[in-house]
This record gives structure tokens, C-alpha cells and sequence, in this order.
């Protein structure tokens, strides 16, 4: 045993390039998983951390169910006999003058120094930024003094005393504070925060420390929405849970492909091993033995790689972790997720998947071993014709297979993990298929070799069907990472398409005032616009977050009669005739709420309205990609009766296109905004503002989509390699038989062009059906809204182009081996 096991190890050693391959291709499958994972865990974590920093020791809050809360409010809740703390906050964002956006708290610092002691704004706090009394004083007494997170000081370069400008004025740093979220923050007193930003008598929430939840329910419930803390942090982390979904689901199409990977290089060892292995046999080494022997180079390798993934992986999840915190940030909250630290765990982890997947990729190599015959071994030749019977085998269990994943997608109303799970099963239905296609494909195939590379090229495509073994698992591999990029390419980009039909029927203002997170609109500048003479209509919008049986949704306050007269909507059930409706008192809601809540067209919704619970009529249900958690549209009227809350987020402006005055009206509403401050953008910038966030927010995917295509890159190289080892013989009575070097490097060549060539074709057709069942079966399940199939040839295009160059690029090593090896060495025992 022991000269068995030295053997192998002696060939690892000689042939050092090979082995680095095989490592590297378990490396890469297991860093794409390690990578997201950890990027993902330490997103989750900086989440957490975040809500448990800024909770303190509070253990409720109370607000209004939609829009600030009086400041007289303070006043009763102070005489609670249930309330042993509490603090006021006015949270806002803040707009720097670099374009960057920040969070403004506007607090008590005597109150909330017993809620959050760990902010350590109370001058009698052990961690207080204060160095001397008279800051904390000022504080208090100057306007536009703050706080800053000492995080954000230090990216912007600034220190204790210095002024930083804003959209709304300069502020004086005062003090710097440590925030483990990261979070950039601001601190204010409450009362100059509401004077900073006009928001003079009003507050946000109120965070309590509770000592009787049950007694203060019963005197607060009507007008109020008051909820724990673990209720708040729960409803955060299911807003979180649809996207979480899709990024676990990436990282296992990336292992997916990494399986094949691991096969296909187990099976490189196995063909590398055979004439060894054929030797020791015919010197008389037990079969166990040698057996054994590959198990022990499988788990090496397996460890190696996989410990070597496992660092690649965390170096590729620092990479992640960054866009995951930009995507989390664009669509739901601000989150800047701490780097993941090091840990040897990850190496450990790593490890343990590398083993744990070469084993399992390496169980049918392992068969073929246990069945290796010596003499057909020192022949240096595989037999081609069990392959083809294997193959068709194959393809009729892949039929079955495929049709099971069929079933499995259209059962995904029970769960969204049954549709994804039919998509995997699907997929692997398809790798079976793969060989057969190889078979039928191989008459077409031949003539498009030969009229490239004439002889040479015809032989190669020979090789490719006679050695179907080898060759279908390569292609199945670069097939499912070309269908996976063509397949997320054409959802991203249904979904653009998607959302600029979205956007060209229901954002069709020529202006829209105050688009900017800091800004709102006061409620004399809405009437000084609307008495403007000429103008079509003037839409006050205003958008605010509710809790709705249990689920944070969106309602939006707008003017009925100006969207019913300007804009095309996309309606799911109703029409334009439905406006009539929303002005009486009843509301439409987005097909992501009508999903969400099993709501149709004339349900009702009952919602928590100041002067307690309203139920409300639906009207309509409409197609909205603006959030997939719900979305209640209402009209102002409506929402003043409702919550008493006259802010304005945003306004639309709109002109008739054919009044002669519109050039001159336009130039006076922007003039108009200007004197106040307030931001104007048009319809196309606004527009473009949204297609950036939209892109910047599939970085991951498009990520993801690379990670396939370099673990495929492996798996073609180390199939191609496998087949040159295999038929070195072939290759040198190629040569004897008068081929030139050249010719043999263009045959090799052909050989991983045809790969790819077949590779893109199936998964064109594949990557097709992957897209459709991404858009109409996973995005629904786990978003609640409709994508539109749109075809585009850019995908396949650019696949294309990246699996010749693939291709190319995994048949150059190949060809340098086959120019170094002499003829007489490749068929010396001939």
C-alpha cells in the first residue's frame, strides 16, 4: 500500500502545472460559495448590530401610524405610569453638499442618554465626546451644532470644530462618536434639528422603555402604532428576506456549476492514473489498494483546493460585501456591513466542502477505476462505443429528469424553494441530455470543423463524439455557466425594459420638484405652484412606510384627478374609469399587495388611521416595481382624513404639450423652486436617476454571472487536457503518420472551438427557458410583481463572445504540451 500511495504522489509532484489545475478548479467552486456566504452573513450581522446600537435599552417605540406625531404628545406620556424612560427622535436624512446622504437624529440628549447611554451624548456619560462643558453647552444653545459618527469624520477628513455644508445650511461639528454599524450619523438637539429642518412641533417616534406593555396598550392603541422592538427588527428582516432568497439561490448555481467542476476534475485524475494504475495492477497490486489510494489523493486535493477556496472565497466576499451593503442601502435601508473577519474557521469550512464535494464528484470516476483492465490501459486508447450506450442511457433519464423539474416549477405556489428547486433539477436534466445532443449535432459539427480547419478539423470533431465520456461532462459544465449568464442577462434585462414601460406610464410630469431624500415640500409653496395660471395640474406626492399585518408596506398620497388626466397607468384588474373611484374615498394597490395579501379588485382594506381603524375600498390593483412589499394609493384627501399629515415628499408638474406657454411655465416653476432651495429635475433625469439605482442594485447578479463563467473556464481546460492525455498515442501516430506539429495544435484547438460551439448553442436554448422561468415563476414567488419578457440579442451576443474566447483560451495549454512532446516518446511501446 505504502508504494502504491508513494507512486501517486510522486506523479503529483511531476507533474506540478496539472495538479495546480485540478486545485484550482475545486478552489473556484468553493470560493463562490464561501464568498457569498460569508458576504451575506456579514450583511445580516451589520444589520443586526445596527438595530441593537441605535435601540439601547428602549424596549418599545410609539408613533403615529403614518407621518410625524405632535410634540404635545410628550407631555401625556410623560404622566404614563407605564413609561420608566423615553426619549423623542426626529430621524431624517441629510443631504451633504458632496451629493453623499446622511441620517440626522434629532434627540433629547438628558432623555435619550438613559435610552442610548452608548451614543454617550450625556455630558455624565463615560464614553461622552464632550472635552470640555462649554461644548456640551453650546450643543444646546447654538443652532446647527452636531455630532458626527466618527467613521464618516474620518472619510470626509473632518475633526472637532470644523463646518461641513449641506443642502440646507452649514453645521459645526462639535464632538465625534464611535457607531459599530458604521452607519453615518448625525446628532442634533431635537429642537434645533426641528428648526434646521422646518419641522417645528413634530417628532418622528418616541422610544420607550416600558415597565407595563400591557396597560400602556390599552390607554395608546387608538391613533397610535406602538410596537416592541423584536416586532420592529422582525418586520426589517423580512423585508430583507425575498433578496436574501435570490442571493442564496445564486450562490447555488454557482455550486451547481462547481460540481461538475469537481467531477470533471476527478475524472482528469482518473485518466491521468490509468496507465500508472494499469502498470501497478499488472505487477500485481490489489485492486483495493490502488483504490484507496485515489481516495487519499481525492481528499487531498479536496482539502488543498478546498482550504485554498476558502481564502479565495474570503477575499472574494470583501469584494461582495460592498456591493451587497450599495444594494441593500439603494432599495430598503442604509447598511455598511463590516468586512467579515478572518477567521482559520473559513479555511476549515473551506476545506471540508472541497473534501466533502471531491468525493462526491470523484464517486463515478471512482467506478472506472474499480473497473480499469490493465491491458486495455497499457493500450493507451478508452473505448468509445460504452460511452454512446452510457449516453443514450443518460438522455433518457435526463428526459424524465427534466420533465420532474418541470412539475417541480409549476408546484411553486407552494413555496418558492419548490420552483427553485425545479429549476436545479431542470438544469441537471439538461447536462444529462448533453451527450445525446453531442451524438446529434456530431454530422453538423464535422462539416463546420473541416470547412475551418480541413483534416484536422474533421478528425477533432470525431474526437469529440468518440470520447463522449470526457467531453459531454465539459460541455455540460460550460453549458450551464453560459445558460446561467444568458438566462440572468435576459431577466435583467426584461426587467429594465420592464420598468422603463413602467415609468413611461406613470411618471409623465415635465417637472418634479424635491426628489431629494432631505427635502419636503412646504404646503404654501404647493398653493403658490397651483396658482400659477396655465398649468395643467400639480401633483403632491407623499410617500410613507406602515405596518400592515405584521408586513412594512407603502402608501402614497397623490391628486386623482391629475393622474387620471395625465397618465397611463398599467393596470392588473381596473382602468382609467377607476380614478373616479379613488376621489370618493377608495384606493388602488400594486400587484405586489394584491399578491402579498391575496387582495382583489373590490376587497377592502382596513387601515390604522389616527382616529382609529378605516376600511377602505379597492378600486384597482396596478403594475408598480417601486416596492415589492405592497404599495396602498390614495388620494390626498383621502390620507389627510386618514392621518392628519400635510407633508408634501415631492411634486409632479404638468402641461399641456400644446400650450404655447410652456417653454415660459416651465422656466417659471423652476424659477420659482429655486428662490426656495428646492431641487427640479425633468422627466428624463428623473428617469435616469432610476435606471442607475436599478443597475447599480445588480452588481451581485452580474457578479455572480463572471464566477460562472471562470469556474466553467476550468472545467473545459481540464476536460481538453484529459482528452490529450488520454489519446497521447493517437497524437503520436498522428505524427508518424506525417501530421505536422501545427496541424495537431489546430486539431486541439478545433476540438475546444467545437465545445464551445455546441456548449453555446444549447445553452442559448437553455439559457432561454432559464430566463422565462427566473421571470415568471422565481420573481414572482419572491417579489409579488410581473416581469415582462422582452427579448434582446445583447446576452447571447456577449456570451457568445466570452465562450469562443473561453474556448480559445482552454485549448492554448493543451497545444503548448502538444508542441513539446516528441512522437517517438508518445508511442514508444508501439
Amino acid at each position: 500500500m505504502r508504494v502504491v500511495a508513494k507512486s501517486f504522489l510522486r506523479y503529483l509532484l511531476k507533474r506540478r502545472s496539472l495538479s495546480v489545475l485540478q486545485l484550482m478548479g475545486i478552489a473556484c467552486g468553493v470560493a463562490a460559495v464561501v464568498g457569498m456566504t460569508l458576504s451575506a452573513d456579514s450583511a445580516l450581522s451589520s444589520f443586526t448590530q445596527a438595530v441593537e446600537f441605535l435601540r439601547g435599552r428602549s424596549t418599545h417605540v410609539i408613533e403615529r401610524p403614518a407621518g410625524p406625531m405632535e410634540e404635545k404628545v410628550l407631555k401625556d406620556l410623560m404622566g404614563d405610569p407605564a413609561i420608566e424612560a423615553f426619549s423623542p427622535v426626529l430621524d431624517r436624512q441629510v443631504r451633504l453638499k458632496s451629493g453623499d446622504t446622511v441620517r440626522l437624529l434629532g434627540i433629547d440628549p438628558f432623555l435619550d442618554g438613559v435610552v442610548r447611554p452608548e451614543l454617550g451624548h450625556a455630558p455624565s456619560s463615560g464614553n461622552s465626546p464632550w472635552r470640555r462643558q462649554s461644548q456640551f453647552v453650546d450643543f444646546l444653545r447654538k443652532e446647527r451644532s452636531i455630532l458626527m459618527e466618527s467613521g464618516l469624520a474620518a472619510q470626509l477628513g473632518v475633526r472637532t470644530g470644523s463646518i461641513i455644508p449641506t443642502s440646507r445650511g452649514d453645521l459645526r461639528v462639535l464632538g465625534l462618536f464611535p457607531n459599530p454599524s458604521g452607519e453615518p450619523l448625525l446628532l442634533m438637539d431635537i429642537g434645533h434639528a426641528q428648526e434646521f429642518l422646518g419641522l417645528s412641533g413634530q417628532v418622528d417616534r418616541v422610544d420607550l422603555i416600558l415597565g407595563d406593555e400591557a396597560g400602556f396598550r390599552a390607554r395608546w392603541s387608538e391613533g397610535y402604532q406602538i410596537q416592541s422592538h423584536r416586532q420592529r427588527k422582525e418586520t426589517l428582516v423580512a423585508m430583507l428576506a425575498a433578496f436574501r432568497l435570490n442571493l442564496e439561490a445564486l450562490s447555488l448555481l454557482a455550486l451547481f456549476v462547481g460540481v461538475f467542476l469537481i467531477y470533471n476534475t476527478s475524472m482528469f485524475a482518473v485518466v491521468s492514473r490509468r496507465r500508472d494504475a494499469g502498470i501497478l495492477r499488472s505487477l500485481g497490486t490489489y485492486q483495493k489498494e490502488i483504490v484507496v489510494a485515489f481516495l487519499l489523493e481525492i481528499m487531498l486535493f479536496g482539502i488543498v483546493g478546498g482550504a485554498l477556496g476558502g481564502v479565495l472565497g474570503y477575499l472574494l466576499s470583501r469584494f461582495l460585501t460592498s456591493l451587497l451593503g450599495d444594494t441593500i442601502t439603494n432599495l430598503y435601508f442604509f447598511l455598511r456591513p463590516a468586512v467579515p473577519a478572518w477567521s482559520g474557521w473559513i479555511v476549515l469550512i473551506g476545506a471540508f466542502l472541497g473534501c466533502g464535494a471531491s468525493l462526491l464528484g470523484g464517486f463515478l470516476p471512482l467506478q472506472e477505476l474499480v473497473r480499469l483492465d490493465p491491458v486495455e490501459t497499457l493500450s493507451g486508447r478508452a473505448a468509445g462505443p460504452k460511452a454512446e450506450k452510457k449516453t443514450r442511457r443518460a438522455a433518457l433519464v435526463g428526459f424524465c429528469v427534466i420533465v420532474l423539474g418541470i412539475v417541480l416549477l409549476l408546484m411553486s405556489f407552494l413555496h418558492v424553494y419548490v420552483g427553485f428547486a425545479g429549476i436545479f433539477i431542470f438544469l441537471l436534466g439538461i447536462t444529462l441530455v448533453t451527450g445525446a445532443v453531442l451524438i446529434f449535432v456530431g454530422p453538423a459539427l464535422k462539416w463546420i470543423l473541416y470547412h475551418l480547419g480541413g483534416l484536422p478539423g474533421k478528425i477533432a470533431a470525431g474526437n469529440i463524439r468518440r470520447n463522449l465520456g470526457r467531453t459531454s461532462v465539459a460541455v455540460s459544465a460550460f453549458m450551464v455557466a453560459l445558460a446561467l449568464s444568458i438566462g440572468l442577462g435576459a431577466m435583467i434585462g426584461s426587467f429594465r425594459q420592464s420598468l422603463l414601460w413602467w415609468m413611461n406610464t406613470q411618471l409623465r410630469g415635465d417637472l418634479y420638484i424635491s426628489t431629494i431624500t432631505d427635502t419636503q415640500v412646504p404646503e404654501d409653496f404647493y398653493r403658490e405652484i397651483l396658482a400659477i395660471p396655465g398649468l395643467g395640474g400639480v401633483d403632491p406626492f407623499r410617500n410613507v412606510q406602515v405596518t400592515y399585518k405584521g408586513t412594512q408596506i407603502s402608501i402614497s398620497s397623490i391628486d386623482a384627478s391629475v393622474l387620471q388626466r395625465y397618465t397611463r397607468f398599467g393596470w392588473l384588474k381596473g382602468g382609467n374609469e377607476n380614478w373616479d373611484g379613488v376621489k370618493r374615498g377608495a384606493v388602488i394597490i400594486s400587484e405586489s399587495f394584491s399578491r402579498r395579501f391575496r387582495a382583489k379588485e373590490g376587497d377592502t382594506v382596513t387601515l390604522e388611521g389616527i382616529n382609529g381603524p378605516e376600511a377602505l375600498k379597492v378600486e384597482a390593483i396596478f403594475y408598480d416595481y417601486t416596492t415589492e412589499h405592497g404599495l396602498i394609493m390614495m388620494d390626498r384627501a383621502t390620507y389627510l382624513r386618514l392621518y392628519n399629515d400635510r407633508t408634501i415628499n415631492s411634486l409632479g408638474i404638468f402641461i399641456d404639450p400644446d400650450n404655447p406657454r410652456r417653454q415660459e411655465l416651465l422656466e417659471k416653476v423652476r424659477q420659482r423652486a429655486r428662490t426656495r432651495g428646492l431641487p427640479v429635475l425633468t422627466r428624463n433625469q428623473l428617469q435616469g436617476n432610476i435606471l442607475a439605482l436599478f443597475d447599480s442594485t445588480f452588481a451581485v447578479t452580474r457578479s455572480m454571472r463572471i464566477m460562472a463563467i471562470v469556474v466553467a473556464f476550468f472545467g473545459i481546460s481540464g476536460a481538453l487536457l484529459t482528452l490529450f492525455i488520454e489519446r497521447r498515442k493517437d497524437f503520436g501516430i498522428y505524427r508518424a503518420l506525417g501530421f505536422s506539429t501545427s496541424q495537431i495544435a489546430v486539431m486541439t484547438l478545433l476540438e475546444g472551438l467545437g465545445m464551445g460551439i455546441v456548449s453555446f448553442l444549447l445553452s442559448t436554448a437553455t439559457g432561454t427557458a432559464l430566463a422565462i422561468m427566473l421571470i415568471k415563476v422565481i420573481n414572482l414567488r419572491s417579489f409579488n410583481w410581473t416581469i415582462f419578457y422582452y427579448p434582446a440579442w445583447q446576452p447571447y451576443v456577449l456570451t457568445g463572445a466570452v465562450a469562443l474566447c473561453a474556448s480559445i483560451g482552454a485549448a492554448l495549454y493543451p497545444i503548448w504540451k502538444v508542441r513539446r512532446t516528441y512522437p517517438h516518446m508518445q508511442i514508444r511501446e508501439e
